[in-house]
C-alpha cells in the first residue's frame, strides 16, 4: 500500500465518522427511515465522497440488507432496534462501518456487548495475526455475556473498488487458514443475537450489484445495467436511486437482470427465531498498532 492509497482509505473513514456524528440523532421514533437514508447519502457527497453502497437500515430481527424502497413510508417506532450501516468511497477506496441504536431500554446491554466484541477484536488486527484468533475473541465476549454471535454473517476484506474480497472473518470459531498481512484492509463486523444465532434470506430485496454484460432486448434493463456497471462503477446500488424507468418498469427489469445474471440481488437478511439482531463494524488498517479509518 502506496501513502497515497493509505490516504485515501483515511479520508473516505472520517468523511463516514463525521457524516456518522452528524446524522445519528435522526434514530428516533416517528422518523422516516427515508428522510434518514436520504440525509446520510447527500451528506457524504456534500463532504466530498461517493456512497459506496445503499445505506442499510436494518430494524429488530432484520439484520442486513434493507434499505429504504423510493416511496418507504416506515417509521422508527418505540422500542426499535435499528442497525445503521454505511459506505463511504474516496475513488473506490472504501470505508465501511456500522452501528446500532437502540429505543429499547431492555435491549441496550446487546448494543454494549457488540461494541465491545468490536472494540476487542479490532485490536487484533496486526500483521501475521490467524484470523481464527479475531472470530474466537468475538464468539467469547458474546457468548460469556448469554447471546449468540450470527454464525453466518461475517466481516471481510476490501480492495479497491471491492467490498467483499479475499478471506472473510467470522464471528465464530472456524478452522479458517487465513493470516492477516500489513496493510490489508478489513472490516471487522460482529453481530449477535437473542435469538437462533443464524440468519436466513427473504423474499425482499432492495439493493443491486452488478454481475455481467448481457444482451438484453428491453430498454429498461439495458439502461439500469449501464448504470450498475459505469455509474456506480460495479458497487451496489438502490432501486431509489434510479430515475428512469421507475415504477413497474423499474421492478420488471430489475427482476429480468437477476433472472439472467446480469446483476445479483442482495435479499434482506432475517435473524432465523425473530431473534433482536445488533451489530458494531469498523474499518481498519492492519499495522503494528491498527489504524481505524471509521472511528
Amino acid at each position: 500500500m502506496t501513502d497515497f492509497d493509505q490516504e485515501k482509505y483515511i479520508k473516505a473513514g472520517k468523511i463516514l465518522s463525521d457524516v456518522r456524528k452528524q446524522t445519528k440523532d435522526m434514530i428516533k421514533p416517528g422518523v422516516l427511515l427515508l428522510d434518514v437514508a436520504n440525509k446520510i447519502e447527500n451528506l457524504t457527497r456534500d463532504l466530498g465522497g461517493q456512497v459506496a453502497f445503499p445505506v442499510n437500515i436494518s430494524i429488530n430481527e432484520i439484520a442486513a440488507h434493507y434499505t429504504p424502497t423510493p416511496n418507504d413510508t416506515t417509521v422508527f417506532k418505540d422500542l426499535d432496534t435499528i442497525k445503521i450501516d454505511t459506505g463511504v468511497h474516496i475513488d473506490g477506496y472504501i470505508a465501511d462501518s456500522a452501528y446500532t441504536v437502540c429505543l429499547d431500554p431492555d435491549k441496550t446491554e446487546m448494543v454494549t456487548i457488540i461494541n465491545k466484541a468490536r472494540d476487542e477484536a479490532v485490536k487484533l488486527a496486526t500483521p501475521e495475526r490467524p484470523v481464527k484468533e479475531i472470530s474466537e475473541t468475538i464468539e467469547s465476549i458474546i457468548t460469556t455475556n448469554g447471546y449468540k454471535p450470527i454464525s453466518n454473517l461475517t466481516g471481510h476484506k476490501l480492495e479497491r473498488y471491492k467490498l467483499h474480497t479475499g478471506f472473510m472473518i467470522p464471528n465464530i470459531k472456524t478452522n479458517t487458514k487465513a493470516i492477516l498481512q500489513e496493510n490489508d484492509v478489513i472490516a471487522i463486523e460482529p453481530f449477535l443475537t437473542d435469538g437462533g444465532g443464524s440468519i436466513k434470506e427473504s423474499s425482499n430485496c432492495h439493493i443491486y450489484m452488478f454481475e455481467k454484460q448481457k444482451s438484453i432486448r428491453s430498454a429498461a434493463a439495458r439502461q439500469i445495467l449501464s448504470y450498475a456497471k459505469t455509474k456506480v462503477n460495479g458497487l451496489p446500488f438502490a432501486a431509489r436511486w434510479i430515475k428512469q424507468p421507475q415504477g413497474i418498469i423499474l421492478n420488471l427489469a430489475l427482476k429480468e437482470l437477476i433472472s439472467i445474471g446480469a446483476i445479483y440481488g442482495y435479499n434482506t437478511l432475517k435473524e432465523i427465531n425473530n431473534g433482536i439482531v445488533t451489530q458494531a463494524e469498523h474499518t481498519v488498517i492492519v499495522k503494528d498498532t491498527p489504524i481505524i479509518t471509521t472511528k
